[in-house]
């Protein structure tokens, strides 16, 4: 017998042209590095935002200087390698099995960016298989998670650039997949090792012990103890000790160039501090006051969103909208968020068209779903024209990408926060989350 459908809803037709315009609209934003994308000659030949500052890294330490790596490299040098010494350790085990050159290490980005691809669509299919009677078949919407992964830009770009964040974004994916099938210590695992690039992750680690989430953390620390014990022994506590020197920097400067999507570079640009339009690959912005005390307000807040949850009602169990929230609120919360580093958005759409669809008040629905397609038309891809703005207060509209993270933040807040209102003050209320499981 088919499944009751909903009389008041629209047909199924009409989501699939709508979510296929959207896909388009998004694809067309993000033109350019669509095309860059596809042609892997110059990919091969030309990616080399990660690779060429890991290579030169990795070179440093393995000569007379390499006991004072940040200092010659980052300080001295002023290249911006920005990422923590335990990052080398994967780039180095490839150093040992195959030549580090641009062409296999975009090669293997390459397969790793399908793979997440592929994972998206796996995701979206359990999430979408759970839901209790849709109002419309749903069971197309793999294959249009997939389509969206290779379209939007701020995935595509970290592919175009040559940048380790394809890793860390088939990380989330996959971490995303484990939690809301059951597995939440594969998960810690996951984001453990993902840790060990993008060091912020590591508040997703306090995020599970204030949650008592015990598998993620179980999991989380089996990965990231003996790495960061590996990386000690093999490139030197100093070294690791100076990355907070880094660190430090970053946080009092950050970067004023329009892509830098954060608190900081719209603060940056709105005062007119540094340059807006022109990529210094040799210096930060100039140090401003404002700057500084926006990007401390603006961090501070972010990292609070996810955890006062957790501090209110500690006897309740996280979700993976709860994760999904953290972690975009622990991404949103850096000094310097470059367009790619949006990647992790791509699963977090998912949870949030399944949060949507299925499971908020009928009546906020259309709201929701009107605020997640301005998210991703905002967020898909680069919207032409903008730079004309960069020398007026309008210039904030640049950070289109900023503004789209927003949008989903807000759905998946709403995901977050409702659940939890429901439950308040009686905090061990049945769990009212209309999932199949309660645990997810």
């Amino acid at each position: 017998m088919s499944p009751a459908v909903d009389p008041g809803a629209p047909p199924a037709r009409a989501w699939r042209l709508a979510l296929l315009a959207l896909l388009i609209l998004g694809a067309l934003l993000g033109g350019r590095d669509l095309i860059r994308a596809a042609d892997l000659g110059y990919v091969l030949t030309a990616a080399f935002d990660s690779w060429t500052p890991m290579i030169r890294a990795l070179d440093l330490l393995r000569g007379p200087e390499g006991a004072a790596l940040y200092e010659r490299l980052f300080f001295a040098e002023q290249t911006k390698f920005q990422y923590p010494p335990t990052s080398l350790l994967p780039i180095d085990l490839l150093g040992a099995i195959m030549p580090l050159s641009l062409a296999n290490l975009n090669l293997l980005n390459l397969a790793l960016a399908l793979l997440n691809a592929a994972a998206l669509a796996l995701l979206t299919r359990f999430v979408f298989r759970a839901a209790p009677t849709p109002a419309f078949d749903l069971r197309w919407l793999p294959a249009l998670a997939f389509a969206a992964a290779l379209l939007f830009q701020p995935f595509t770009r970290a592919f175009v650039l040559g940048q380790i964040q394809i890793w860390i974004d088939l990380a989330v994916t996959l971490a995303c997949l484990l939690w809301w099938t059951g597995r939440r210590g594969a998960a810690g695992v996951l984001i453990g090792l993902a840790c060990a690039i993008k060091p912020q992750f590591g508040m997703l680690l306090l995020w599970a012990l204030l949650w008592r989430r015990w598998d993620f953390v179980a999991g989380f620390l089996a990965a990231a103890l003996p790495v960061a014990a590996i990386s000690v022994l093999r490139y030197g506590w100093h070294n690791h000790l100076a990355y907070l020197d880094v660190l430090s920097f970053i946080a009092r400067h950050g970067e004023s160039f329009h892509a830098n999507n954060s608190v900081n570079g719209i603060v940056h640009r709105l005062l007119f501090n540094g340059p807006n339009l022109t990529w210094d690959p040799n210096a930060f912005a100039p140090y401003h006051p404002v700057v500084h005390a926006a990007t401390l307000l603006a961090s501070l807040a972010f990292l609070a969103l996810p955890l006062l949850p957790a501090l209110l009602w500690r006897r309740g169990q996280p979700r993976v909208f709860d994760f999904g929230f953290a972690l975009l609120c622990f991404t949103m919360a850096s000094p310097i968020a470059w367009e790619h580093h949006y990647g992790v958005m791509l699963p977090l759409y998912v949870l949030a068209l399944r949060f949507t669809l299925v499971e908020a008040p009928a009546a906020s629905r259309p709201r929701l779903l009107t605020l997640l397609a301005l998210s991703w038309v905002l967020a898909a891809g680069r919207i032409p024209l903008l730079g004309a703005l960069s020398g007026t207060p309008f210039n904030v509209l640049q950070a289109h990408l900023f503004l789209g993270a927003a949008l989903l933040l807000g759905v998946l807040g709403v995901a977050v926060y409702r659940r939890q209102d429901a439950r308040a003050p009686a905090s061990d209320a049945p769990h009212r989350g209309g999932l199949s499981s309660p645990a997810r």
